[in-house]
């Protein structure tokens, strides 16, 4: 999900804006803002693209036969159950202290599978055990605590940019590799659908990704316009209320330069990067295809993938900079997705009927 100002979700896409502001050096004030959101999201896909095989021979895969569509409705259902525990602990104020826990558990755990993939230091169980990918040694066990204390203790906006590309780039190969050609599309094209749902319909996202703000979880990401911005502030609000902000005058409201007011920050939701992600894994592991960039395990359809989703992101950006209120994110960028990984097949000599796994 997006919106002029700010917002962000565990699964879609959420960027900010400013009034537009020019700065001293004639670039509009939300520009290195943006480009920060851009290098976020492609970081995370280029690091989780180069930890496939790794992640791969450590049999950390979360479906074992992905040729199955109905792999699609498991997944579905694991993060429709999330999102609902979530927007009900938050709806009511309930185990959000848990909800907490629960997410900086699962970026620590995903940082050791990180650190174990780039590293070949530790172990991970893999599957088949009832500890599946969780951290089994001293060492990545090690990794995870220390990165639960400091993503707890010190929840900083570049603290949780970090985290969120080193566990996401763990997410995207597992995920991955658990979705052939056809279930992946399915997936995008079912995703961006429920995105447009929870953001045009019920508004749901917006609920949720206020939870998140107010929980401080590498959950999104916040790529501030000036350095003096800080999520640590006690006064951070990563929604706030739109009537209030745009109704009253900067003066009347208290605003000031160093406030953690919701138009000082760009954002783009982790989920945003894992599912384009995802067709891009999937791309380079079941499309035969000679490797383009080998170090990425990528052939054309992985890289057309990539480079759409970054002519989505585009889209995306210029629909949040130029109408205000809130959009869903993953429809341009899934689309953009698809687009490129087609024109990559078609470029491979792949038919696009193979492609879409028909």
């Amino acid at each position: 999900m997006s919106e002029r100002t700010a917002d962000g979700t565990e699964d879609a896409g959420a960027a900010g804006d400013t009034d537009a502001a020019e700065s001293t050096t004639g670039i509009p004030s939300g520009t290195y803002a943006y480009a920060g959101i851009v290098a976020c999201y492609t970081a995370t896909i280029v690091l989780g693209l180069s930890l496939t095989d790794e992640i791969a021979a450590m049999g950390l895969a979360m479906f074992q036969d992905p040729g199955n569509v109905g792999n699609v409705g498991v997944f579905a259902v694991l993060l429709l159950v999330a999102t609902g525990g979530m927007v009900a602990a938050f709806r009511y104020g309930y185990g959000e202290a848990l909800v907490r826990v629960f997410l900086l558990g699962s970026a620590s755990t995903l940082t050791a599978v990180a650190f174990v993939a780039l590293t070949g230091v530790g172990s991970i169980a893999a599957s088949g055990s009832v500890l599946m990918g969780l951290p089994d040694s001293p060492a990545s066990i090690a990794v995870a605590a220390v990165a639960f204390a400091v993503l707890w203790g010190y929840p900083e906006w570049y603290v949780n940019d970090l985290a969120a590309v080193v566990f996401g780039a763990a997410a995207i190969p597992m995920l991955g590799l658990g979705f052939g050609p056809l279930p992946v599309v399915v997936l995008l094209v079912a995703w961006a659908g429920y995105d447009a749902y929870a953001v045009y319909v019920s508004g749901h996202m917006q609920e949720l990704a206020a939870g998140l703000g107010d929980l401080r979880a590498p959950i999104v990401f916040v790529v501030p316009h000036s350095l003096d911005f800080s999520m640590r502030d006690p006064e951070f609000d990563l929604i706030g209320d739109d009537e209030e902000t745009d109704a009253e005058p900067a003066d009347e409201r208290g605003d000031d330069a160093g406030s953690p007011a919701r138009s000082e920050i760009a954002l783009l939701g982790l989920g945003d990067a894992i599912i384009p992600g995802m067709l891009a894994v999937s791309a380079g592991q079941f499309l035969d295809a000679p490797a383009v960039v080998p170090a990425l395990n990528a052939n054309a359809p992985a890289l057309g993938a990539l480079v759409g989703g970054l002519v989505g992101m585009g889209g995306l950006l210029y629909l949040v900079h130029r109408v205000e209120g809130a959009h869903a994110g993953l429809p341009p960028l899934n689309a953009g997705v698809l687009g490129g990984y087609l024109l990559g097949a078609v470029a491979a000599g792949i038919p696009v009927t193979t492609a879409l796994g028909l």
